[in-house]
């Protein structure tokens, strides 16, 4: 059984297939790089919004966010570690900016 999972949420269309396929990717070297999980066990899934159902300032929102999910969690230091990493190859593989980005690493 894994003991990270992570789930992604961006509006549809914003992030193509091959995007997506090296963001997994580097989701799942980081969880190795900082937790020593295997990339095999690390599932990632992606979730679109619809078009039209997301806006922010009244504008289609460009925001995505990554939900982590750690089976007996980790310390408040390695976890930071953890976002970090994630916040920092999102954006350097998505082109997106901080304010793009949400990401979250919760206890499970």
């Amino acid at each position: 059984m894994s003991r990270v999972s992570f789930n992604c949420t961006m509006q549809e269309g914003q992030v193509g297939e091959e995007m997506r396929a090296r963001l997994a990717v580097a989701l799942q070297q980081i969880t190795q790089d900082v937790l020593g999980e295997s990339p095999d066990d690390v599932p990632v899934t992606f979730s679109d919004i619809p078009r039209g159902f997301g806006f922010r300032g009244g504008e289609p929102s460009t925001t995505s966010l990554v939900r982590g999910s750690i089976v007996g969690g980790i310390t408040q230091d390695v976890r930071e570690d953890f976002m970090r990493r994630i916040c920092d190859r999102w954006m350097e593989i998505s082109g997106c900016t901080v304010d793009e980005l949400v990401v979250s690493a919760r206890d499970a």
